[in-house]
């Protein structure tokens, strides 16, 4: 009898592994609580990964599933909200750890592939941050949310920033571990050796991938921009009414100057991107 649970538990085990992989392929996770039966499962299914780069990877569909959970929470539940930060930021952390645990090598060509194909699932995963994001933001202001609860949710989306950008650097850190020990890299020129490092992230599909997130990245800005210029322009519009106090009138005035600083944020937020695409985004 033992003998026969353990196997349709490993059959079912097996099965949803191989469903979570399929579901969680490309688009960003739409907003949803995630209950106490899927977080069982999600933890089974990482358990019993034990190809540390798969473990990476569904370590942070789980990670960007919290993050959408967050945003619906941001709104509904600022203490669930809370909790669900905490366990996004906790799954972070693992993949960081794993990512720590990965021996470097000495042969180095496969741990540097290796390291492409991780640095690029840790950039889409900023990507996804900044798109769950753009999305909560937008339907903030459609319903008319508080203050308060857009400073919370952009808080907490620039932590998820900041943890992305320590993702992408302890990846470089160890691809450069790798290079230390690679002879052959070692003794090539700096130029040489960035050739061979594009040829690698042509090879993993990082230099695609990340021409694909910069057009969204873009597609994003210019949505972000005409957002907030339309609503500049509705704040501007509202300094016509004639029955305005003086106090209504300045505290219009003084948002009209912040939704302006808002506007120009994000067109030279958009130009520094450009520039930065322009130059190429060093591997």
């Amino acid at each position: 009898m033992k003998n026969i649970i353990s196997l349709f538990l490993m059959a079912f085990l097996i099965i949803g592994t191989l469903g979570f992989v399929v579901a969680a392929d490309g688009d960003v996770p739409e907003p949803r609580r995630i209950g106490f039966f899927e977080t069982s499962m999600d933890q089974l299914r990482v358990a019993f990964t034990f190809n540390k780069e798969v473990k990476i990877e569904k370590t942070l569909e789980i990670a960007e599933k919290r993050l959408a959970e967050a945003e619906l929470l941001a709104e509904e539940d600022p203490e669930a909200y809370e909790e669900a930060q905490a366990r996004y930021a906790g799954l972070v952390a693992n993949a960081e750890e794993i990512l720590a645990d990965i021996e470097s090598g000495d042969n180095s060509t496969e741990g540097l592939e290796q390291i492409a194909r991780i640095q690029n699932r840790f950039e889409k995963h900023r990507d996804q941050a900044d798109e769950i994001y753009a999305r909560a933001r937008e339907r903030f202001e459609m319903n008319n949310a508080s203050e308060e609860k857009l400073e919370r949710f952009e808080m907490f989306h620039e932590r998820a920033l900041e943890r992305s950008e320590l993702m992408e650097e302890k990846a470089i850190a160890k691809r450069e571990m790798i290079v230390e020990k690679h002879e052959e890299l070692s003794s090539m020129s700096e130029d040489e050796r960035e050739a061979f490092f594009e040829e690698i992230n042509e090879r993993e599909g990082l230099t695609a991938d990340r021409e694909e997130r910069q057009e969204r990245l873009e597609v994003r800005t210019q949505e972000a921009i005409q957002n907030r210029e339309r609503m500049l322009e509705e704040t501007r519009a509202r300094l016509g009414e004639s029955d305005l106090s003086a106090e209504e009138r300045l505290m219009i005035k003084n948002k009209i100057l912040e939704e302006a600083r808002e506007v120009e944020n994000l067109k030279a937020g958009a130009e520094d991107d450009r520039e930065d695409d322009s130059n190429g985004k060093k591997a």
